[in-house]
């Protein structure tokens, strides 16, 4: 999965303008969404947030089941 983001990062690098930049982008980060990939630095910021909303979500919880599975799958994925 991390291919995608690097995917993107390189696409939008050689774009020349805006436009380019912006559709350069868009494939690989709605490809990593639409397949479902978690992104720890995303949810680093995400969870937290949902946290201070209010959502009914610990700091344990957050780290056993999103961080930890997470980590491992990418791990043992080799990404």
């Amino acid at each position: 999965c991390n291919w995608m983001v690097c995917m993107a990062v390189f696409l939008c690098g050689q774009a020349q303008d805006m436009a380019g930049k912006m559709v350069g982008i868009w494939f690989p980060i709605s490809a990593f969404v639409a397949i479902g990939f978690e992104h720890i630095p995303a949810n680093m910021f995400m969870i937290p947030l949902g946290m201070l909303a209010g959502a009914d979500v610990s700091v344990l919880d957050m780290l056993v089941k999103n961080f930890l599975p997470t980590t491992l799958g990418n791990t043992i994925a080799g990404s």
